[in-house]
C-alpha cells in the first residue's frame, strides 16, 4: 500500500481547525447569544423569562461554544503533532488554544481569535492556505417596535375615572389603572419572533461548518495524508464533530428557534384579546365617565351610606352607577386572568431552556486524541468512544423531546384563551 504524507499540509490542516474555532464559531456564537439569547421582546410580564434567555440561558449556550472551541483545538494540536512525526518543525509548543488567541474566551464574553497581526486570512477564502474556513451566512435579525398600548384606545376622560376606580375599590392592590393593566401588556412578540430566527441561522450554519470540515478533511486525506493515520483521523472528524459536536449544533439551533417562536405566538394570542378587552373597558368607562364626575373626589362610601341625596341633586343613580363600577371591574378582572396566563408561559418555558446544559455532555464526551500518528491507538479510541457518543446524542434526544412538552402547554395556555374569548 502506497503511502503519502505532505508533513506541511498536515501541519496545516490542524492550523486550518484553529481557525474554525477561533473565527467560525465566534461568528455563529454572537450570533446565537447577542441575539438568539437577546431580550429586547420580553416586556411586561415576560420581563422574568427574559432575564433568564439573556442571562443563565445564555451562559449555558456559552459554555457550549467554549468546549467545542477546545476540543476542536485539541483535535488540531493532535495534528500538529503527527505533522511533527512526519518531520515537520515547530518554532512553538504553544497550544493551539492559546495561538487562536482564545484564552481571553469565557462562559460571559466571546473573544476571536487569530494568528498574529494577519488574523486568520490565511485560512479565509481566497488566502494562502489550501483549506479555507466556514463561509457562514449570518443573517441580519431585524427587532421592529410593537407596543400592544399603541393598539389601546386613547384613555381621554375615562382615565382619571378608571384611576379613581382603581383606588376606591382597591382593583388591584393599590396599583393604579395604567400600572395594573397597560404597562404589564407582555412582549414584543416580532422581537421575540427574530431570536427564532437567529437560532435558525444558528442551525444553517453548523451544517455549513460541517460541510466544509468534511470537504477540507476529504482533500487532506486525498491529496497530503495517505495511509492509517490520515484514515483514522478522517473517520474520527466524521464521527466525532459532523456526527457529533456539529449535529449537536444544529440540533440546539431548531430546538430553541421552535421555543421562541411558540412563545412569540402565545404571547401575541393573549396580548391581542387583552387589547380588545381593553378597549371594551376604556369604551365602558368613557360612557360612565361623564356622568360619574360629581362622585370623583368623593368618599365612596360617604355617599353611599349618608349622602345619596347628593346624586339626585347631580342627577345620578346610584344603582346604576354602581352597576357599572362592577361591570368595569369584572373586566379587569378577565384581564388579569390572562395575564396569569402570561405569569404560567414564564413558568413553563424556564426549564426548556435549561436543556441547552445537555448539550455541553455531548462535546465533552469527544475524547482527547493524543496523537493521531499512531493509527492503531487512534483506531480504538474511535470504536471505544462511540457508544458513549450515542448514548449521549440519545440522552440529549430525550431532553430536547421533555423539553418540548413545555411547547405542548404553551398550545394549550393558547387554547384556554382563545376558548374564554370565543
Amino acid at each position: 500500500m502506497s503511502f503519502n504524507i505532505d508533513k506541511d499540509a498536515v501541519a496545516d490542516f490542524g492550523f486550518y481547525l484553529g481557525a474554525e474555532a477561533g473565527n467560525t464559531l465566534p461568528l455563529i456564537e454572537h450570533l446565537a447569544r447577542d441575539e438568539g439569547m437577546s431580550k429586547h421582546g420580553f416586556t411586561g410580564l415576560l420581563s422574568p423569562l427574559g432575564d433568564i434567555v439573556a442571562g443563565p440561558a445564555s451562559t449555558s449556550v456559552g459554555l457550549v461554544f467554549t468546549e467545542m472551541q477546545r476540543k476542536l483545538c485539541d483535535l488540531g494540536d493532535s495534528v500538529t503533532s503527527a505533522a511533527k512525526d512526519y518531520g515537520w518543525t515547530d518554532q512553538s509548543n504553544a497550544k493551539l488554544y492559546d495561538r487562536a488567541g482564545l484564552t481571553g474566551d469565557t462562559n460571559e464574553k466571546i473573544t476571536s481569535g487569530g494568528y498574529g497581526s494577519d488574523g486568520f486570512k490565511n485560512y479565509a477564502a481566497g488566502g494562502g492556505s489550501k483549506f479555507h474556513t466556514t463561509p457562514t451566512n449570518i443573517p441580519k435579525i431585524e427587532r421592529p417596535n410593537t407596543k400592544y398600548s399603541d393598539d389601546v384606545k386613547d384613555f381621554g376622560i375615562a382615565l382619571k375615572f378608571l384611576d379613581w376606580v382603581w383606588s376606591e375599590f382597591k382593583v388591584d392592590g393599590g396599583k393604579g389603572f395604567t400600572d395594573s393593566l397597560i404597562s404589564p401588556l407582555a412582549g414584543n412578540y416580532k422581537s421575540i419572533d427574530a431570536n427564532g430566527t437567529a437560532w435558525k441561522g444558528v442551525g444553517t450554519n453548523f451544517g455549513l461548518l460541517a460541510d466544509t470540515i468534511g470537504k477540507n478533511s476529504i482533500a487532506l486525506a486525498t491529496d497530503s495524508w495517505q495511509g492509517g493515520a490520515g484514515d483514522m483521523f478522517r473517520d474520527f472528524l466524521g464521527t466525532y464533530w459532523n456526527q457529533g459536536a456539529v449535529w449537536a449544533g444544529k440540533e440546539m439551533g431548531t430546538f430553541v428557534a421552535s421555543g421562541f417562536e411558540k412563545i412569540s405566538k402565545v404571547s401575541l394570542a393573549i396580548a391581542t384579546v387583552a387589547v380588545k378587552l381593553l378597549n371594551l373597558l376604556i369604551d365602558k368607562a368613557k360612557k360612565v365617565a361623564l356622568k360619574a364626575a360629581p362622585v370623583v373626589g368623593w368618599a365612596w362610601t360617604a355617599i353611599q351610606s349618608g349622602a345619596k341625596w347628593i346624586l339626585k341633586v347631580f342627577g345620578i343613580h346610584i344603582d346604576d352607577l354602581w352597576n357599572d363600577i362592577q361591570d368595569i371591574i369584572a373586566m379587569a378582572k378577565e384581564i388579569k386572568k390572562l395575564y396569569d396566563e402570561i405569569g404560567n408561559i414564564v413558568k413553563t418555558m424556564q426549564s426548556y431552556f435549561t436543556t441547552v446544559e445537555q448539550l455541553k455532555t455531548t462535546i465533552t464526551g469527544i475524547p482527547d486524541t493524543g496523537s493521531l500518528s499512531d493509527a492503531q491507538q487512534t483506531y480504538g479510541k474511535i470504536k471505544d468512544g462511540v457508544g458513549t457518543l450515542n448514548k449521549n446524542k440519545d440522552a440529549l434526544g430525550q431532553s430536547f423531546t421533555n423539553a418540548r412538552g413545555a411547547l405542548t402547554t404553551l398550545d394549550q395556555i393558547s387554547d384556554r384563551v382563545k376558548d374564554r374569548h370565543k
